[in-house]
């Protein structure tokens, strides 16, 4: 039979347990913003990444694309021929250089449509990151109105340790204990969950990094290939009116 001293002694040893168990939660509380705020940094860089390849280095790619054909085109169509054969022949290469440039172009709108199915994918996750995110949220609300309501019984005076007994307090004793055995263990699995991902995090920093200097090195060589587009319009500019 559970007495008021053993109770004491029990009820003890919960606060000494709970106080590690509380210390486990809170820090893995701080891991897990400190894991997000590294995931939301990677985002924000994998989106500058993507906004300095597309909307930079595809767009001057493809200004070079449209220049390099320009002067084809011009230098071709100003060609000074002498008989029907060689009108033939820079017809037929004005022909092959349409053809050139459409089997690019419509190999770069497969690209852009493979590249728009995965951002599809993408948001369709994001939407499902989205209604976990709310789904916690609402369990939020329903957990403090529940703990409103027993504060309110408290304060109602419905609750009184008057109605107390040892058995009572016992069973409850041993609940918070292995209650408090249980949040323990999900701790330790979440901090070990949380230094997992934080690993594969850091890698992929280091992966975006990586990727952020190809895209420089890239924009390096567009910028070559467009000096060297503008030289050969100085040169087209004067073969048409030579």
């Amino acid at each position: 039979m559970a007495t008021p001293a053993q109770n004491k002694k029990n009820i003890q040893k919960n606060k000494r347990a709970i106080f590690e168990v509380e210390a486990k939660v809170t820090a893995n509380r701080a891991k897990a913003y400190a894991t997000r705020s590294l995931i939301e940094e990677n985002r924000a860089l994998i989106l500058k990444n993507y906004t300095a390849a597309f909307m930079g280095n595809r767009q001057l790619a493809n200004q070079n694309t449209d220049d390099i054909f320009r002067n084809r085109k011009a230098v071709l169509s100003n060609m000074k021929t002498k008989n029907e054969v060689e009108e033939n022949f820079v017809a037929s290469m004005i022909n092959e250089a349409n053809l050139d440039f459409l089997e690019h172009r419509a190999s770069l709108n497969s690209a852009v449509l493979a590249v728009n199915e995965k951002m599809t994918k993408v948001n369709a996750m994001l939407i499902d990151i989205n209604d976990t995110i709310m789904a916690a949220n609402e369990g939020i609300v329903r957990f403090n109105a529940k703990e409103i309501a027993k504060n309110t019984e408290l304060l109602n005076g419905k609750v009184k340790a008057s109605t107390a007994t040892p058995a009572r307090n016992a069973a409850r004793v041993k609940k918070n204990s292995g209650r408090g055995a249980d949040v323990g263990r999900k701790a330790t699995a979440n901090s070990k969950k949380m230094d997992a991902l934080s690993a594969v995090m850091q890698a992929n920093r280091r992966k975006i990094e990586k990727n952020a200097e190809k895209i420089m090195e890239r924009r390096a060589s567009i910028l070559k290939n467009a000096s060297n587009i503008s030289k050969n319009q100085d040169r087209v500019a004067r073969y048409i009116s030579s």
